[in-house]
């Protein structure tokens, strides 16, 4: 796994690569011969590239170069923000992100349905094959234990919700308060439903879609502006909350109109919704994703015993990957054995039917007589050969096999 995520990139940085590499170019890099398979995980606090390769430094220059060349950046400027996994490491590393583990708000739900989507682009483009595709199933089950036998998400605040207390530690009560909320999508539905909750008094909804703003406006009810009108309104709100899907600001200090006495903007977009000179307008107070960390910082502290147990199922479901792992060693001495044995007894029956000069019938039931000896006399083999990667010494018994058996030729 090689990538950046909000742990160690600036939102600065995450922006310019929230737009960069797509599951295309890990196809391109399956035709390269650079990987055998792989995805590529793109959220507002991550991008990673998750790949099976049998030449990984190689490989993670190349994704390190073309995450760069994608978010028109200098590899130099990027790789000081850069994690690479490697095995095992990688393995836990996803376990937990798809768990919300390592989410900026500890137990956010949302993370899961975007690996998911990852993992369906990458279905959709057919750069998965079975190690990554089992891994990617393995870590939504992962997911899915840590959320039903541990209360790591009970109470969880996602990154909206800790907008809104943002907010609210700098306005006070946000009890009858009139905010407005820009953006019809998901994050902004949240915003809506925690600014509903906190009491905000009158509530409006703007997007390009004046449609989906009045639906959404009737899901909370709220008044749905239209968003070319929707500046003329912010002389009269305390609060506007930003969260469109734009590569580029939308908000900019000349939308913010003259004479604002005390607005607060937040920004919940990767690439940023907000040019940040508008925290430079008199009477406006800015704040972005990464100005959340102080609630961040307290939801992990209160969850941090349900972590804990949350990372003991973890590394149960690591073992179990790594095991399926070390199995694959022995899938191609099961095959090779149970080859020799079927051309083996299908060359003696042969000899035999044609010299007795047998009947289609009792042609059948030697065959069927044969077939059944052979699966006798391999199961006990085959049944340790499955099990040989348990004893710690599986490559010694994987040649011992093909030597007593002459499968090597």
């Amino acid at each position: 796994m090689v990538g950046v995520s909000h742990r160690a990139a600036p939102v600065a940085i995450r922006e310019k690569l929230a737009e960069g590499l797509d599951v295309s170019s890990i196809f391109g890099l399956m035709t390269e011969g650079i990987v055998r398979e792989g995805l590529v995980i793109s959220t507002c606090n991550r991008l990673e590239v998750v790949v099976a390769t049998d030449v990984p430094g190689p490989a993670e220059a190349v994704i390190n170069d073309r995450m760069a060349g994608a978010a028109g950046l200098k590899v130099e400027t990027i790789l000081p923000f850069v994690h690479r996994l490697h095995n095992l490491e990688a393995v836990e590393y996803l376990f937990r992100v798809t768990a919300g583990l390592d989410s900026q708000v500890l137990g956010e739900a949302q993370i899961l349905g975007q690996v998911k989507e990852a993992y369906r682009r990458a279905v959709t483009f057919r750069t998965v094959g079975p190690v990554v595709s089992k891994l990617f199933h393995k870590s939504f089950q992962t997911a899915k234990r840590v959320r039903s036998e541990t209360e790591v998400t009970s109470g969880t605040v996602s990154i909206a919700s800790a907008a809104v207390e943002t907010a609210q530690a700098f306005l006070g009560s946000l009890s009858g308060r009139t905010a407005m909320v820009v953006g019809t999508g998901e994050m902004a539905s949240l915003a809506a439903g925690h600014l509903k909750s906190r009491g905000v008094g009158r509530l409006a909804i703007t997007g390009r879609s004046l449609e989906r703003a009045g639906q959404l406006a009737q899901k909370f009810g709220a008044q749905a502006v239209d968003f070319q009108d929707y500046p003329k309104h912010l002389a009269e709100i305390d609060l506007l909350v930003v969260a469109v899907a734009a590569p580029a600001p939308i908000v900019t200090a000349d939308t913010i109109p003259e004479g604002i006495k005390k607005l607060m903007v937040v920004d919940l977009g990767v690439p940023r919704n907000v040019d940040p000179q508008v925290g430079a307008r008199t009477g406006v107070t800015l704040r972005n994703v990464d100005d959340f960390k102080t609630i961040v910082t307290q939801n992990q502290s209160l969850r941090r015993l349900e972590a804990e147990k949350a990372g003991g199922i973890i590394q149960e479901e690591v073992l179990k990957f790594s095991q399926w792992l070390l199995s694959l060693a022995t899938s191609p001495t099961i095959k090779d054995l149970i080859k020799l044995a079927e051309e083996a007894r299908a060359m003696e029956v042969e000899r035999t039917v044609t010299k007795a000069g047998f009947s289609p019938e009792q042609v059948e039931a030697v065959e069927a007589m044969s077939r059944a000896m052979v699966r006798r006399l391999l199961h006990n083999p085959l049944d340790f050969l499955k099990s040989c990667h348990r004893h710690g010494r599986a490559d010694y018994y994987l040649n011992m096999f093909r030597r007593v058996f002459g499968l090597d030729g």
